[in-house]
């Protein structure tokens, strides 16, 4: 299938607020049809809120306080309630992180499938379950006449990860988010899912923004990677670049503390030293700065912008010149 190049998503200048800190603070990224965005970082660095604001499910303690999320040149923050309904689910959807938390275990697999798809089209209920029967066909699941009336216990964690996926596409999205999506996942199931995700990639050109912690993950499956912390984009670049030359200080520390074959039998893991700081302790300058070896008085007292690498790498560090001594740290 023949991709358009132009950005389906994209997310401008993003800042959402939580008790008046800014714990997404003006991120941008883009998405073309075909191609897959991964959004990575620590835990609390902001991933999930992102991708619930692309949904306009925030939770009552957050607010977008700036920026824009177009889809196909629609802001979709301009949306009322009413219409972000109508667009959740049929032009933009989700799958969430933890499967047995998002499906109601009351509910037969088949209903609940039929459901999302009746809330986008005006068909009998004979109609939807035959449409969710196909769905459950296409994302692999064996025997699906049996599963569409089976209830979410009755199935294994990677079985009710592909009901998520198939309620999540049922009616075709352009944009499809998927937060943690192999999370708890045993690594063959995992490998399932990554090549589910790649297949729709591949037929029907949609595009996905994954939200992960897991650089194997994004080395398997992403076309670009944004790199996140503490509320900000550290680096945005394509993912064989990312991976074989980092140009951010975090970056270079994050992929040196993923252990490797090469690593010696029971060899100490690369850490990075320091923690992530709250949303109070966030600072003018850079919030990697009290963390990171390269750190100078300027790192602390201005934010650097996002600069051009080339090739699509940006990378917001004053020091980029200096990443060989990074590299020579994470060695």
């Amino acid at each position: 299938m023949d991709m358009d190049p132009r950005p389906l998503l994209s997310v401008e200048d993003l800042t959402i607020e939580i008790d008046g800190a800014n714990v997404v603070d003006g991120i941008s990224f883009t998405v073309a049809p075909g191609k897959v965005m991964a959004l990575v970082g620590e835990s609390g660095c902001g991933k999930s809120l992102t991708s619930y604001a692309m949904l306009g499910l925030l939770p009552p303690a957050a607010r977008r306080s700036g920026g824009n999320i177009r889809l196909d040149g629609r802001d979709l923050t301009a949306l009322s309630e009413r219409e972000f309904r109508k667009a959740r689910g049929k032009d933009i959807s989700i799958i969430f992180q933890e499967p047995s938390a998002s499906l109601d275990p009351l509910t037969t697999v088949g209903a609940q499938i039929a459901a999302a798809y009746r809330t986008h089209h005006k068909v009998s209920r004979t109609e939807a379950y035959a449409k969710a029967r196909q769905m459950l066909a296409d994302v692999g699941i064996p025997d699906p006449d049996r599963r569409l009336h089976q209830y979410p216990f009755e199935l294994s964690g990677g079985m009710c990860q592909r009901i998520m996926i198939s309620i999540a596409l049922i009616c075709s999205p352009r944009v499809l988010v998927a937060d943690e999506p192999t999370t708890a996942l045993d690594v063959t199931i995992q490998a399932q899912i990554l090549d589910l995700m790649k297949k729709l990639v591949a037929d029907r050109g949609t595009a996905i923004v994954i939200i992960t912690h897991d650089m194997g993950v994004v080395a398997d499956i992403a076309d670009d990677v944004a790199v996140m912390y503490a509320g900000r984009i550290a680096e945005v670049a394509p993912v064989e670049a990312l991976f074989e030359k980092p140009r951010h200080p975090y970056t270079a520390l994050l992929l040196a503390s993923v252990p490797k074959l090469s690593d010696a039998p029971k060899a100490d893991l690369a850490t990075i030293e320091g923690r992530v700081p709250t949303p109070n302790e966030f600072g003018a300058g850079c919030r990697f700065a009290d963390r990171c070896p390269l750190a100078t008085e300027k790192c602390r007292a201005e934010q650097p912008p996002l600069f051009d690498c080339g090739g699509g790498h940006r990378s917001a560090c004053w020091h980029i010149d200096r990443m060989a001594e990074i590299r020579e740290i994470a060695a």
